[in-house]
């Protein structure tokens, strides 16, 4: 990562972020061929005649999805939900979170447990005094879902959300936050590189650079990063860069083409900001600039491409212009909030790279090679230039219309 801004690196907001990353082992239907696809339950989320009066009760402890998951179809085969959960502690003293219950709304049955030793290790509070696992008074905070499928029944149509905790030295459990899940991304895209030996940095599921990058914009909580990823290329060694890191020019992936992933309408293109010195993320940076020299697409649909950190005087179009898919948009490059080259690709729900909310996507076709070990393995190659870690992927040697996951190696064709 090094384009994830978080409320912490440009604003002291006095916010909680309650972040805890949950994987939910609800599975996909195969289709009539090899490649899997990701299909809901045929209940009904809303059946019709189903309303009643529920008995009123006091939950000081608040809880709502921000936006419905949109299951997407990884490399590993299994299909993939991601989204937020935002929690208040409605009450005037601290709550201990205890335990976390994902449910199939529909059945009641539990898809995903944590207890409080798994939540405290996974919550992010920016609040410099708050105490592990808990969340403070009046706090309000963000869970960070990860719901994975890896089997082969449908994923469930709808989820509700159970919260155990101590307040005030009694226990609470309440059940709320009722979301209908989307049906699934039905997006392909061509891959925005060509060639061979890219890794996916700071993707999907799991990590959290990205991920856990929900911005106050505009008044309102956006999520635009929930499934970018950083593109870095490695050479034949496995290296992110040979030679001077202080030089643009020996990262592999400097300077190489970036393409339009299908037909479109190009809305923004922005160039003539300077590459920013590898090797760390630049000072007093203004938030305008954090995307450095870049390009949105049009896709249709409600949806949008962001190609950001391009190389300056790269990028090839401008806005009002249409593009065909692979058409080349600009060069790979260092610019904004970067600390070494890479390409930043997102595609969200808005033109505003910020202030809208990040959607899944497929690739046409890609081939694996491996993975990356660990997060940890690929900050590791980005700072001392050796061959990053790698260990085998799993999944199919070939996806078709997948997402590459975090840290997949892969060739574009």
């Amino acid at each position: 990562m090094r384009r994830a801004i978080t409320i912490v690196s440009w604003a002291r907001c006095g916010l909680a972020i309650l972040a805890s990353l949950a994987c939910v082992s609800i599975a996909p239907a195969a289709t009539n061929g090899d490649t899997p696809r990701c299909t809901l339950s045929s209940t009904s989320a809303s059946p019709a005649g189903a309303a009643k009066q529920d008995a009123a009760s006091l939950t000081p402890i608040l809880m709502r999805v921000l936006n419905a998951p949109v299951p997407v179809l990884g490399s590993d085969g299994a299909c993939h939900l991601v989204y937020e959960l935002a929690v208040t502690n409605f009450a005037g003293e601290r709550a201990a979170l205890t335990r976390l219950d994902v449910l199939d709304a529909q059945g009641g049955t539990v898809v995903a447990s944590f207890d409080a030793d798994t939540i405290a290790k996974r919550l992010v509070v920016h609040d410099r005094s708050a105490a592990r696992g808990t969340l403070g008074a009046a706090q309000s905070g963000v869970v960070y879902l990860h719901v994975r499928a890896p089997a082969t029944s449908p994923v469930s149509v709808a989820l509700e959300h159970r919260l155990s905790v101590v307040l005030n030295g009694k226990a609470l459990v309440e059940t709320a936050a009722h979301v209908d899940v989307a049906p699934a991304t039905d997006l392909v895209l061509d891959p925005p590189l060509r060639g061979a030996r890219y890794i996916a940095g700071d993707g999907c599921c799991d990590s959290t650079r990205h991920i856990r990058a929900t911005l106050p914009v505009n008044g309102a909580m956006y999520t635009a990063q929930r499934f970018a990823i950083d593109w870095e290329e490695l050479d034949d060694r496995g290296r992110i860069y040979a030679g001077d890191p202080k030089k643009p020019a020996s990262y592999v992936i400097y300077d190489q083409p970036v393409h339009a992933v299908a037909d479109a309408w190009v809305v923004a293109a922005v160039d003539g900001l300077p590459n920013t010195l590898p090797g760390a993320l630049p000072a007093n940076l203004p938030f305008e600039h954090a995307d450095g020299n870049h390009v949105v697409l049009d896709l249709g649909g409600g949806r949008f491409a962001l190609y950001a950190h391009l190389a300056p005087g790269s990028v090839d179009v401008k806005a009002g212009e249409r593009v065909r898919r692979g058409d080349v948009l600009g060069h790979v490059g260092t610019s904004g909030n970067s600390s070494e080259p890479h390409l930043h690709f997102q595609v969200t729900d808005g033109a505003s790279t910020f202030a809208s909310n990040g959607l899944p996507y497929l690739l046409s076709r890609f081939v694996v090679r491996e993975r990356g070990v660990s997060t940890a393995a690929f900050d590791q190659a980005t700072t001392d230039g050796k061959p990053i870690a790698r260990e085998p992927a799993p999944g199919a040697a070939v996806g078709e219309r997948m997402l590459p996951l975090d840290l997949s190696i892969v060739d574009f064709r």
